[in-house]
């Protein structure tokens, strides 16, 4: 499918994956509106759009507050008319086992990671249904498929995000809106460097496997439908093209 002209509201878009994810699709001439909560890393990536050729707007977002959520909702319509992609990339990862698990962790955690993406859909459904469809990308984990014994919070929220996906993907189907959850691995971003610090990000995947594999979701004829895609590192040690 040929994405160009069409509009992406990116969460998260700051860095790591949604800094990627933004990049590759400007590569497609998909116009932009770009969320997180620094300011200056959205002007850096609506920069490098712009440098693509790409239309970028920004506004600075927190996640965790339906108030800005809803204002970034009204920000892409007024901007551009419409959103065709919406795209759930602003993550919570604080790990603890359950015994030292804050429960204004549990709570930020679901606040951003499932609260957020159901919002924004929601908000998002009936224009996309209007304008004849749309995509929608959800960023997930493997942690959304196995949990570890220190990651109760964030293992909840992402299995919670791959079950909002399903549901979304089935609901969707007749009104052309297709729902995908991106369920990767370990990958090489500031958040996964916080929680293993002494992990070496040359042996994990990159942002920008992960845009890729968005941007390859996004252009799917639309009588494919993928409801999930997980994303892990080749094990075999031979990465290089064949």
């Amino acid at each position: 499918m040929n994405l160009k002209g069409k509009t992406a509201l990116i969460t998260g878009a700051g860095r790591g994956i949604g800094r990627a994810a933004a990049l590759r699709l400007a590569d497609e001439d998909v116009r932009l509106m770009l969320a997180a909560r620094t300011e200056e890393q959205l002007q850096n990536v609506c920069e490098e759009a712009a440098q693509k050729g790409a239309d970028a707007a920004y506004l600075k977002t927190d996640a965790a507050n339906p108030a800005d959520l809803d204002a970034l909702v009204q920000t892409a319509l007024k901007t551009y008319g419409r959103v065709d992609i919406l795209i759930n990339n602003a993550g919570v990862a604080i790990h603890h086992p359950i015994h030292e698990l804050p429960q204004e962790v549990w709570d930020l955690t679901m606040a951003v990671n499932v609260r957020a993406p159901y919002l924004l859909t929601k908000a998002l459904w009936n224009q996309m249904a209007e304008n004849g469809g749309g995509r929608i990308i959800n960023i997930s984990s493997v942690a959304g498929k196995r949990a570890a014994a220190s990651n109760p919070a964030y293992a909840a929220s992402k299995f919670a995000l791959c079950g909002l996906t399903e549901s979304l993907s089935q609901a969707g189907v007749k009104q052309n809106i297709l729902a995908c959850a991106v369920c990767p691995g370990p990958v090489a971003t500031v958040m996964r460097a916080g929680n293993n610090p002494e992990e070496d990000p040359a042996t994990i995947l990159t942002p920008e496997d992960i845009a890729e594999t968005i941007a390859f979701l996004l252009k799917m004829p639309p009588r494919v439908l993928i409801r999930e895609a997980v994303i892990e590192l080749n094990p075999s040690g031979v990465l290089r093209d064949f």
